[in-house]
């Protein structure tokens, strides 16, 4: 807010851009400098209040970092903001094995199995029934790309497989989205440049989401928090253990599957009893991934019994 001078006259002015667009409060009046003083006074209140909070956020990253708490990888973690910033929370979620921070987060514990977590690449699943969602100024003006090079300018979209971005460190980050019915009908693409991600249909995805979505906080390996938005642990452990079972899946991959489905399993059965592996919350699910549950199920109870003193018995939440 400042004044301008038109026609010899000088006017209170509030821009609203860095192109100079704006408003005028009227000219210039007792009024208008008691306007102008407030506004100036409620700018240097915030700004303190600002500062404050940053420091006392610094502070808690500090603290984060030394209780060990900090845990997710700096680029899933700032991705995770720059999606947020975006407004993109709704239309993208964060699949793969990044989502067991979000599961971990919200049941407070940590897997401490490194080889469950270590991963050097993030799924992005695009939810189709959004696209339009996705026309917001930021994504507008360079795609899903230019949200990645505001966290590392060394993305780039491989030429070949155009649903995937790669920085120099060689991390990638896929853009996927579930395979349309029927596979040959055409969906619309995110919004932003022609050099922008192009996502990949994969089978199967649509289970997620059907689901209720996980929307919780974690804690880059920076100390600073990220909001995730993650696909529902049951689905997603129900997923993994129907993966596991498929012919064509990858060899090398079933066991992770399976191993992350049953950790899944278990968290939300000891700490998410509230998420009930009950056929009328998975009827989002064909029936045969949906029987899947007994097996989950099964396996999370053998390994509570195991891991309890003699003589206790852990309860049936089922």
């Amino acid at each position: 807010m400042h004044w301008k001078t038109a026609a010899g006259k000088q006017y209170l002015f509030r821009t609203r851009d860095r192109h100079g667009y704006g408003k005028s409060l009227g000219p210039r009046s007792a009024e208008t400098e008691k306007t102008l003083d407030h506004f100036h006074k409620n700018k240097a209140e915030a700004k303190g209040r600002e500062a404050a909070l940053r420091r006392r956020l610094a502070e808690q990253a500090r603290y984060c970092k030394a209780a060990r708490v900090a845990r997710v990888p700096r680029l899933s973690a700032a991705l995770g903001r720059e999606l947020w910033r975006a407004g993109l929370e709704d239309a993208v979620m964060i699949v793969g094995t990044n989502a067991l921070y979000a599961y971990e987060a919200a049941c407070g514990v940590q897997i401490l199995s490194a080889g469950r977590l270590e991963t050097q690449d993030i799924d992005l699943l695009l939810d189709s029934r959004r696209s339009l969602e996705l026309i917001v100024p930021e994504t507008r003006r360079g795609g899903l790309i230019g949200i990645l090079r505001k966290i590392d300018k060394s993305f780039t979209v491989m030429d070949k497989a155009n649903f995937r971005a790669v920085n120099d460190r060689g991390f990638m980050v896929d853009l996927i989205r579930p395979m349309p019915k029927p596979p040959w009908k055409k969906q619309p693409d995110m919004v932003g440049k022609k050099a922008d991600l192009k996502a990949a249909d994969v089978q199967h995805l649509d289970w997620y989401l059907s689901a209720p979505k996980l929307r919780q906080i974690v804690i880059g390996e920076d100390g600073f928090p990220a909001p995730f938005t993650v696909p529902d642990p049951r689905v997603f452990a129900l997923h993994k253990l129907w993966l596991s079972k498929q012919l064509g899946r990858d060899p090398l991959k079933k066991p992770k599957d399976r191993e992350q489905a049953f950790l899944v399993a278990a968290l939300v059965k000891r700490y998410l009893p509230q998420k009930k592996f009950s056929k009328p919350e998975l009827r989002m699910l064909p029936r045969e991934v949906a029987q899947l549950a007994d097996e989950l199920v099964d396996h999370a109870r053998a390994e509570a019994k195991s891991n309890i003193p003699s003589g206790f018995e852990p309860s049936d939440r089922r």
